[in-house]
C-alpha cells in the first residue's frame, strides 16, 4: 500500500510538471512575442531545473 501511494504521488508530480511546461510555454511565448518556440524552451528549462532540484538534489542533500 505504501508503494502504491508513493507511485501515485510520483505520477501526480509528473502530470503537474507536464502541465507546468505546457502552461508556462504559453505564458513565455506571449511575453517574448516571437513566432518560434523560444518560450517553450525557456519553460522547459525552468521545469527541468525544478524537476532536478526536487527529485535529485534535495534527496542527495538530505542524505
Amino acid at each position: 500500500m505504501k508503494l502504491f501511494v508513493k507511485f501515485i504521488k510520483k505520477l501526480f508530480f509528473y502530470i503537474i510538471l507536464f502541465t507546468g511546461i505546457t502552461l508556462s510555454s504559453m505564458i513565455f511565448d506571449s511575453f517574448i512575442n516571437k513566432e518560434d518556440d523560444s518560450g517553450y524552451l525557456i519553460a522547459f528549462g525552468i521545469c527541468c531545473l525544478t524537476f532536478f532540484i526536487l527529485e535529485y538534489l534535495l534527496p542527495k542533500i538530505k542524505n
